[in-house]
C-alpha cells in the first residue's frame, strides 16, 4: 500500500477515534452524575453535588481520561497525516457507490446487523422468556447464543443439508461449551 493511502486511512481513522472517545467521554460524564443508572429526573441535586465533591472517588474517572487520551492521540494522528499530505479528496459519488457494490461492506453489514440483533434482541427475549431453570441461570444465554451461531453459519456456508446439520450441531456445541466453561466452571455471571 503506497504512503498517500496510508495517511488518507490515518484521516479516517483518526476522525473514527475522535468520534468514539467523544461518545465514551460523554458516557462517563453520565456515569460521573449518575453511577448506579438512575433516570436523570430520579437524581437528586444533593447526588450530583457529592459526584462534584467527591470527583476523584467517581468510577467515571479512568473512563474520562482515557477518553480524553484517545481523542488527544487521534489529533496527533489526524496532524501527522495531514502535514504528510492526506487530504479528504476521496468521498466521491464514485467512490461511495464502489463501496455499496464491494462483497466486503455487505459482509461488515451483516455482521454488525445480525450482531446488534444477537446484543438487543435475542439475549433480552431469551432472558426474558426463556428463565425456566432458576438453578441454571445461563440458559436463556445458551439459547441466544446457540441462535446467533447458527444464524451466522447458515448465512455464510452452503446450503447443503450436510452443511445444515453440521452447522446446527456444531453451534450447539459452542454454545453449551462457551455457556459451561464461562458460567460454571469460570463463574462469570452470563448476560
Amino acid at each position: 500500500m503506497d504512503k498517500q493511502k496510508l495517511r488518507r486511512a490515518d484521516i479516517c481513522f483518526s476522525l473514527l477515534l475522535m468520534g468514539l472517545s467523544a461518545w465514551i467521554f460523554t458516557q462517563s460524564i453520565k456515569l460521573f452524575f449518575n453511577p448506579f443508572g438512575r433516570r436523570f429526573a430520579d437524581v437528586r441535586p444533593e447526588d450530583i453535588k457529592a459526584g462534584i465533591e467527591q470527583w476523584y472517588k467517581s468510577p467515571a474517572l479512568v473512563p474520562a481520561i482515557l477518553a480524553v487520551l484517545l481523542f488527544l492521540c487521534a489529533l496527533m494522528l489526524m496532524h501527522h497525516a495531514l502535514k504528510e499530505g492526506a487530504r479528504l479528496d476521496f468521498f466521491t459519488k464514485k467512490n461511495l457507490l464502489a463501496l455499496f457494490h464491494n462483497r466486503e461492506f455487505y459482509v461488515v453489514v451483516v455482521v454488525v446487523a445480525a450482531l446488534s440483533c444477537y446484543i438487543f434482541g435475542a439475549m433480552p427475549l431469551c432472558r426474558k422468556h426463556l428463565n425456566f431453570f432458576p438453578k441454571f441461570q445461563g440458559f436463556p444465554f445458551m439459547v441466544a447464543t446457540f441462535l446467533y451461531l447458527l444464524t451466522m453459519m447458515v448465512i455464510f456456508n452452503r446450503k447443503k443439508p450436510r452443511q445444515m446439520l453440521l452447522s446446527l450441531l456444531i453451534s450447539a456445541a459452542a454454545a453449551g461449551a462457551i455457556t459451561y466453561g464461562f458460567g460454571i466452571v469460570a463463574m462469570i455471571p452470563l448476560p
